[in-house]
């Protein structure tokens, strides 16, 4: 299924019809696991989080970007499973899991890891792809030119080009401005890094059997709108929301639709 959300309205284009009714089947709190972004932090969920209000919510740090600070080099499978480890105490059998941009990436990897621990999968600007060649080497010189300038060039310029020139826009990436200063530069470079050598998942996502939801925009130059119907087409149980004039950061510049979409998938 494929909605398109048009600015100022509900209207709901369906294009497919391969799609399961709302996931919760029952009145007991599950456990939904949420994965940020490269260059912010788990607060980015704030703006959604009444889409969640039914779940036991745990909002995972990636390396850097939170309490903790990060030295030594880490791949997205290594994160993975320190992810799974930390959960295996919570005694759940499965989890939901959502993740944006990055965290996407690991929310990948963790269903590659352990499928039968995953309830559903929801990914927000996110794919499913390995880098191309040329990908990686850009991701190499940013990590190079972090070490050797710091990170200030890369988050003055990566943030606001998430969003659009509205003065309210502005306002927003200037806080997530901030506050991405507020990491050092080992954050950056290292998960820049990590991102450049992780693998491809489209086996991973072709033979997952759960409810998967994917939000992409339709101006998101980071996740171009063909990777989003590329991977659509690749799960038997995908529901595909675009939004048109969202670039990458749907839960500041879409919120209320957002919302909406992710409460219809989860019931």
């Amino acid at each position: 299924m494929l909605v398109c959300r048009h600015p100022g309205s509900l209207i709901s284009a369906v294009i497919s019809a391969i799609f399961t009714a709302p996931i919760k089947t029952n009145n007991m709190k599950e456990t939904i696991v949420l994965i940020h972004g490269f260059g912010f932090d788990k607060r980015i969920w704030l703006p959604v989080e009444l889409a969640f209000d039914s779940f036991e919510v745990i909002a995972l740090s990636l390396p850097g970007f939170g309490v903790s600070p990060v030295d030594t080099p880490y791949s997205i499978a290594q994160l993975s499973e320190q992810y799974w480890q930390s959960l295996s105490s919570r005694q759940t059998e499965k989890v939901h899991l959502v993740g944006h941009s990055m965290g996407g990436y690991v929310c990948m990897e963790m269903a590659a890891q352990h499928p039968e621990k995953v309830a559903s999968l929801c990914l927000v600007h996110s794919h499913v792809f390995a880098d191309t060649p040329e990908k990686k080497e850009k991701r190499s010189a940013t990590a190079r030119d972090i070490r050797a300038h710091g990170r200030d060039a890369l988050v003055r310029k990566m943030i606001p080009s998430f969003f659009d020139d509205s003065d309210a826009s502005k306002r927003i990436a200037e806080v997530l401005i901030n506050r991405g200063l507020s990491y050092n530069g080992n954050a950056w470079a290292l998960g820049m890094e990590a991102m450049r050598d992780r693998a491809d998942h489209s086996e991973t996502l072709q033979n997952l059997d759960v409810p998967i939801l994917m939000i992409m925009g339709g101006k998101d130059e980071a996740v171009p709108i063909e990777l989003a119907y590329r991977q659509a087409a690749l799960a038997s149980r995908c529901k595909l929301v675009i939004y048109p004039e969202s670039r990458h950061m749907a839960m500041y510049d879409h919120t209320g639709e957002m919302i909406r979409d992710l409460i219809a998938f989860y019931g």
